[in-house]
């Protein structure tokens, strides 16, 4: 996973220098520091199932949704990698996973995908 951190390494500033004009202008603001200084974990935590969290990025990742910048191919592996990282959850076997969720009786698809696709619904229809 190093290979996605590369350049983010090279801006990084030590823990012990001064907060730039931009840190201080996004505390003013509100905004979440996603990559505190000195922690190799983001301060994003995945909050649902984990068959939720497959199901959800298998279908973005099946969808071509997203790609690599560098025009090389993005494999599953990495995808998952980088969005496990990314939310702090550990899923030990997500072909597993990905296996027990298509395996369910479900006649309508993903409960979760489709609580999304309401939740969407709900916030479009209050205008906001």
């Amino acid at each position: 996973m190093e290979r996605f951190f590369a350049s983010h390494e090279e801006q990084t500033t030590s823990a012990n220098s001064f907060p730039t004009k931009q840190d201080l202008k996004d505390h003013i603001n509100g905004q979440l520091s996603l990559f505190p200084p000195g922690s190799t974990n983001t301060l994003l935590q995945w909050q649902k199932e984990k068959v939720d969290f497959v199901e959800l990025f298998v279908a973005i990742y099946e969808s071509n949704s997203v790609k690599a910048i560098n025009e090389k191919k993005l494999s599953k592996k990495d995808f998952f990698e980088i969005l496990m990282w990314f939310f702090n959850i550990r899923i030990g076997h997500w072909h597993g996973t990905l296996n027990a969720a298509k395996a369910r009786k479900i006649e309508k698809g993903s409960p979760y995908l489709n609580e999304l696709l309401l939740t969407f619904s709900d916030y479009a229809a209050k205008g906001l």
